[in-house]
């Protein structure tokens, strides 16, 4: 029992040496294969464009490292390599060549640039943007392969409004952004000119018209109508007024448009008649004229130098058979023909120059010559009528001129 414990024990111990041996050597192979590694790999960082990268590599070529890192470079990109050192690490910078398109007030060139920003870019070219000017990208957009950059160059235009006057630089907009800068508000019926929405130009004068509407008021005369009413107990060919006309009076009101405080324009709004207007009324006779008196003819052509049918323009007066108007009371004229106040009309006249029994036509109207006067009536063409209507007849026929034809000479 002794010896075979004491050569299990020595198999035992046998064992477990070779373990040991066998963990030693494992231990001598990883520790020396670790020890190489630490030697040849290193970090290297890739900055292409604005994108960063670490990559761990063996690699001691910089062309190399990029095709480990997955990274392809076009023949027109450039490689920095000045931050790199071969076999320890530090950086490689690719700068991509992109082809860009600038827009300049229109006028476009295109150009091949390295820079990664829009900003970067524009200096590369040697593009000078003002403060005023707009750009379509900011400063630190993304530089992309195509590109297009617009640039507006920054004009002047000014605005006039209430009597003062602004200037604005600015590179794009409408009439309405520059009343918007100048803080310039339109109420409901301004306007400007040009219109708001009209696009902005180079020296553009902008004007606000400010628009207000007043009422006003105005008195008016208003012409009478003339009415001619008919009238049978009146003589054909004789007026009278029977109602004087009379202006009235209106009240026009007026809405008055105002632009930058003048009167432009006016327009009536509404009439109120304050005074009705009278109508003239006329009467206008019409009762037929009687003949007058007898004009039977007696077959004289010619007397004392007057002959019949002769016209002779003339002007009458009107007498009555009162003392005052007749010489005396009794109604006796030269002839011996009575006459009197109130008597049915007889058509007589008196005048000197004429034979009696003479039968004349006064405008139409055949008289008879019975009476002598005062030597107002010895000139030829002046006639006294007989009134029968009285005193107040005569001055209301008053005196006019006539026209005077001879009918029959003398009885």
């Amino acid at each position: 029992m002794t010896h075979k414990s004491k050569i299990a024990t020595r198999r035992s111990f046998r064992a477990v040496l070779a373990i040991v041996i066998a963990i030693g050597v494992i231990v001598t192979v990883f520790t020396s294969t670790a020890f190489a590694d630490s030697t040849t790999r290193y970090d290297v960082k890739i900055a292409d464009g604005a994108k960063e990268s670490v990559i761990t590599t063996t690699e001691t070529e910089p062309i190399e490292i990029l095709k480990a890192a997955g990274i392809t470079v076009d023949s027109g990109d450039k490689l920095n390599l000045t931050e790199f050192v071969s076999g320890e690490g530090g950086k490689i910078t690719i700068s991509r060549q992109n082809t860009i398109s600038v827009d300049y007030d229109d006028e476009i060139q295109t150009y091949s640039v390295y820079s990664t920003t829009v900003g970067e870019a524009l200096e590369e070219i040697g593009a000078t943007v003002g403060e005023k000017d707009k750009v379509n990208y900011s400063a630190d957009e993304s530089i992309k392969d195509g590109m297009v950059i617009q640039i507006k160059t920054a004009f002047t235009v000014s605005v006039k409004a209430d009597g003062k006057k602004h200037r604005f630089a600015l590179a794009e907009g409408t009439v309405k952004d520059v009343l918007t800068m100048a803080k310039i508000k339109l109420g409901k019926n301004d306007y400007t000119e040009p219109s708001l929405n009209t696009e902005l130009e180079a020296g553009m004068k902008i004007k606000v018209y400010r628009v207000t509407y007043k009422k006003a008021t105005k008195t008016a005369k208003i012409d009478f109508e003339t009415k001619r009413v008919n009238d049978n107990t009146l003589y054909k060919g004789t007026e009278t007024v029977a109602t004087e006309g009379k202006e009235g009076e209106k009240t026009i009101t007026y809405s008055i448009r105002y632009v930058n405080g003048k009167e432009e324009s006016r327009q009536k709004v509404s009439s109120e008649v304050t005074t009705e207007p009278v109508t003239k009324i006329i009467k206008v006779g019409t009762k037929k004229k009687p003949n007058g008196a007898d004009a039977t003819p007696n077959g004289v052509k010619e007397k004392n130098g007057y002959k019949v049918g002769q016209v002779i323009q003339g002007r009458y007066t009107h007498y009555c058979a009162c003392a005052t108007c007749n010489g005396n009371g009794r109604g006796i004229t030269a002839s011996g023909r009575r006459i009197s106040n109130g008597m049915q009309n007889p058509y007589y006249i008196a005048c000197n120059w004429l034979p009696m029994g003479t039968v004349i036509s006064v405008d139409g109207t055949n008289y008879t010559v019975v009476d002598r006067g005062g030597s107002g009536l010895s000139r030829v063409g002046r006639i006294d009528i007989f009134t029968p209507e009285g005193h107040s007849a005569c001055y209301r026929l008053g005196t006019g001129s006539c026209t005077i034809k001879i009918v029959r000479l003398g009885w």
